[in-house]
């Protein structure tokens, strides 16, 4: 937490309000920022997500009961079954499916994201 608030988005601010300025891995910054937005981000959020999440929400559907069978809870948890069950397990699978699709539909508009953009100040770029 304390390196995200003290250089992490400081960092971010910079870059973003500076994107025209640099050329990372060669191409455009602005690419680069479009690209790390709309399919970057999202992509990773699903792997690290759905790490977690996917396991817990086949085995639910399998076992049909939410925890799901074999599962270690913190504490004495009512097992849910039935359609209710099924719910849970849906939303578990959901949430890591939706950051990928939506990855995928961002990779498609990229391509629509303007490359260079006018009217930036240049006066902040170094020589």
């Amino acid at each position: 937490m304390i390196v995200g608030i003290k250089w992490f988005f400081p960092f971010l601010e910079w870059y973003v309000d500076t994107v025209h300025c640099h050329t990372p891995f060669g191409y455009s910054g602005i690419s680069v920022l479009w690209n790390s937005m709309l399919v970057c981000l999202p992509l990773f959020g699903a792997i690290s997500i759905g790490m977690f999440t996917l396991p817990l929400g086949i085995k639910g559907f399998m076992h049909g009961q939410f925890p799901p069978k074999g599962i270690k809870v913190l504490q004495p948890t009512k097992i849910i079954v039935g359609w209710r069950a099924n719910i849970k397990s849906f939303i578990h699978i959901f949430v890591p499916v939706f950051l990928i699709l939506f990855s995928i539909w961002g990779y498609f508009q990229v391509d629509e994201m303007p490359k260079k953009m006018e009217g930036f100040d240049y006066s902040v770029c170094k020589s």
